[in-house]
C-alpha cells in the first residue's frame, strides 16, 4: 500500500499538468464551431464578392441604343394603327410585323445583358437598328402602297363614267378613239395593281431581325416595284386625258350643253 507522501505527491502532479494544459487541448479534433478566418503568409483574410463587369460603360450604351429602337418602332406601330389612310387588312400586316419586331428587340435586350464582349453588344446594336429601319421600310411601303390603290380606284371611277357618256353617242359613231386608250389604260391598271402588290410581299417578306443584306434587297424591289407603279399610273392618267378629249370631239354639240 503506497505511503501517505507519495499518494499526496501523486495527486500534486495531476492537479499541476491539469492547470498548465491549455483548455483547447481538450478540444475534439472535429468540433464544427466557428472559427474565425486564419491570414495566411502574414496577410489578411480576403472576402471574395462579385467581379465589377468590365463591359458596364457598353453594356449601358447598348442598352440605351436598343430602348431607342425599341421606342422608334412603338411610335411607327401607333401611327400606322391611327392612320386614316390604310386600311384595316394593311393596320392588320403591319401589326403582325411590328410585333415581330420588338419581340426581336427584346431579345436583343435580353442578349446585351449576358454579352462578353464590345464586338458582341456592337452586333446587337447593329441589330437593333436593322429591325427598326425594317417597320419604317414596311410602313412607308404599305403607305406608298395604299395611296397607289386609291389613285387606281379613282382611274376606275373616272373610266366608268367615261364609259356612261360615251355609250350615249350615235349609234354609228366611231369611238376608237376613245377605245384604244382606255384598254391601253386598263393594262396599265392592272400593272400598277401588281407592283404595287409586288412592293408590299416584299417589304413585309423582310425578317424580325434582317441583315444588312436583307435590307439592301428589300429596298432595290421596293422602290423598283413602287416605281413601276407611278410609271403605270403616269401612263393611265394620260390615257384617260386621250380618250376624254376624244370624247369631247365626237359628242354633239347639243349634246355637251
Amino acid at each position: 500500500m503506497p505511503s501517505a507522501r507519495l499518494l499526496s505527491l501523486a495527486l500534486a502532479g495531476a492537479t499541476s499538468l491539469a492547470l498548465a494544459t491549455p483548455a483547447a487541448a481538450f478540444a475534439s479534433p472535429t468540433s464544427t464551431g466557428h472559427r474565425p478566418a486564419v491570414a495566411h503568409a502574414g496577410k489578411p483574410a480576403r472576402h471574395h464578392g462579385k467581379p465589377a463587369d468590365r463591359l458596364a460603360g457598353p453594356r449601358k450604351g447598348a442598352l440605351h441604343a436598343l430602348a431607342a429602337s425599341t421606342a422608334a418602332v412603338q411610335r411607327v406601330a401607333a401611327s400606322e394603327q391611327t392612320s386614316t389612310l390604310l386600311g384595316s387588312a394593311d393596320k392588320a400586316a403591319l401589326a403582325a410585323f411590328d410585333a415581330a419586331a420588338l419581340s426581336a428587340l427584346s431579345g436583343d435586350v435580353t442578349a446585351a445583358g449576358s454579352a462578353i464582349s464590345p464586338q458582341a453588344l456592337a452586333a446587337l446594336i447593329q441589330a437593333g437598328n436593322r429591325t427598326a429601319q425594317a417597320v419604317k421600310l414596311a410602313g412607308n411601303v404599305t403607305s406608298a402602297t395604299a395611296t397607289g390603290t386609291a389613285a387606281i380606284t379613282g382611274l376606275g371611277a373616272d373610266v366608268a363614267a367615261l364609259k356612261t357618256q360615251e355609250a350615249s353617242l350615235p349609234a354609228a359613231t366611231d369611238t376608237s378613239s376613245i377605245d384604244t386608250p382606255l384598254a391601253d389604260l386598263a393594262a396599265q391598271l392592272s400593272a400598277a395593281q401588281t407592283a404595287l402588290s409586288n412592293a408590299s410581299t416584299d417589304a413585309l417578306a423582310l425578317p424580325a431581325a434582317p441583315s444588312a443584306a436583307d435590307l439592301r434587297t428589300a429596298r432595290d424591289a421596293t422602290e423598283t416595284a413602287l416605281s413601276a407603279a407611278q410609271t403605270a399610273l403616269t401612263t393611265a392618267a394620260a390615257d384617260l386625258a386621250t380618250a376624254k378629249a376624244a370624247l369631247a370631239v365626237l359628242t354633239p354639240p347639243a349634246a355637251a350643253a
